[in-house]
Order: structure tokens, then C-alpha cells, then sequence
């Protein structure tokens, strides 16, 4: 393989996840390599038809800024596989769905017998995390689902979060805002790759 070709790979996949490289290497090579036969068999050099196939395939920057919206990065990939791996560890537990009754009981048990202020946090916890505790167990595997549950989560989320904080939620918005960013950033990455990967694609943890 031609040198510059070589740099000009090395550019254009710059960030982005091992497979998505494969991809774009065997699809540019096999461009370049249509390009620079041409090139020959219109009479040109040999280095003028690199050449020619070179420029061909235009600026690798702006392609690696093209490839990065419509393929997966090694960021997007790396959270795929921790996704993965959270997934796994609750679904191979199915004991632990059997716990999941527990905070609402404790939370019950507290305000029956005097402890309001108590049972109201833990019942707040409730509401914020049930959510992300229960998606393993939920039959959501549709986009529809998926949609409806990511609705239902973020309005738990920010319920439990303006309860905890009560009429002093507005004063308190930056750290609400703190709170909340890390989770909206990681959303508006799993949007990302769900724009990227078929459906057929996509593991469970996706859809939440």
C-alpha cells in the first residue's frame, strides 16, 4: 500500500473503534486502488496516478469528521462494552430482582412507625433509582419501548431530585444541574450510537 495512502488512513480514522477502522480501510482501499487503475489506463505515471487517487479521496480530516458521525468511535465502542458487561452482571443475578421490593417496604415499614423524614428520602431514592434497576428485568426491546422507558426515567430522575430538594430546588439549580449533566451527556452518546447501529444491533442496554 502507497505511503500516502498510508497517512491519509492513519488521519481519516483517527478516534474511531477497531471495526469502523476495518471498514473504512477495506472500503478507501478498494476506491483508491479503482482510482489509481484508472489513472494508468488513461496513460499517466505511475506516480501521477497515485497521485490522481490520492486527491481522489479528498480531505482526510474532513472524511475523519464525516466517518465519526456516521460510525462508531473507540469512546462509543469502549461504552458499548461496559454497557455490556453492567447488563450481564444484573440479568446473570436474577436473585436480585427479588430485592428490589425491599427499599419501598423499608421505606413503608419508616413512615408507619413515626420515622417520616426518613421514610421520605429513602421513598425519594425510590422513585429515582427504580428506573435504572428495573430496566434489566423489563421485556423492552422495541425503539417504541425504548422510548417510553428513557420518558419515564428522566421524568423519576428529576422528580426524586426536585422532592429532595423541595421548595429549594430553584436556589439549589446549579447543583441539580451538576447532578443531572453526567447522565445527559452520557444519554446524548447512546443517541449516538443508536443513530449508528442497526437495530438488529443494538444489546439491551441500549434501549434504556
Amino acid at each position: 500500500m502507497a505511503t500516502g495512502l498510508d497517512s491519509w488512513l492513519k488521519q481519516a480514522t483517527r478516534k474511531l473503534a477497531k471495526d469502523s477502522v476495518t471498514q473504512v480501510r477495506t472500503e478507501i482501499t478498494e476506491h483508491y486502488e479503482s482510482a489509481l487503475d484508472a489513472a494508468i489506463a488513461n496513460g499517466a505515471t505511475s506516480q501521477h496516478a497515485h497521485k490522481s487517487a490520492l486527491d481522489a479521496l479528498g480531505d482526510a480530516k474532513t472524511a475523519n469528521c464525516q466517518y465519526q458521525r456516521v460510525l462508531l468511535t473507540s469512546a462509543e465502542a469502549r461504552m458499548l462494552r461496559e454497557g455490556n458487561w453492567e447488563a450481564s452482571a444484573l440479568c446473570s443475578r436474577p436473585w436480585l430482582k427479588w430485592l428490589l421490593p425491599v427499599p419501598p417496604a423499608l421505606a413503608l415499614a419508616l413512615f408507619l412507625t413515626g420515622q417520616l423524614a426518613v421514610a421520605r428520602d429513602v421513598f425519594v431514592c425510590c422513585i429515582g433509582m427504580g428506573p435504572l434497576l428495573l430496566a434489566p428485568f423489563l421485556p423492552i426491546r422495541t425503539r417504541a419501548r425504548g422510548r417510553v422507558f428513557r420518558l419515564v426515567k428522566w421524568l423519576a430522575l428529576t422528580t426524586a431530585l426536585a422532592l429532595l430538594f423541595g421548595p429549594q430546588a430553584l436556589k439549589w439549580s446549579w447543583l441539580l444541574i451538576s447532578c443531572l449533566w453526567p447522565l445527559a451527556w452520557t444519554e446524548w452518546r447512546r443517541a449516538s450510537i443508536r443513530r449508528k447501529l442497526p437495530l438488529a444491533s443494538w444489546p439491551k442496554h441500549l434501549y434504556f
